[in-house]
């Protein structure tokens, strides 16, 4: 399961956001982008 990343400190942080406060333990920003997969599905257009 991809985590989440700080956007001000850039913290990466495992957070349920149905759960748990979306909070940056670290720095207690608000704001976190969801990581992605190194290996996203690809289709290509024809």
């Amino acid at each position: 399961m991809p985590g989440y990343v700080c956007a001000k400190c850039k913290e990466e942080i495992e957070v349920n956001p149905v759960e748990d406060k979306v909070i940056c333990p670290k720095c207690s920003h608000r704001v976190l982008f969801k990581q992605r997969s190194d290996d996203p599905d690809h289709v290509p257009a024809e």
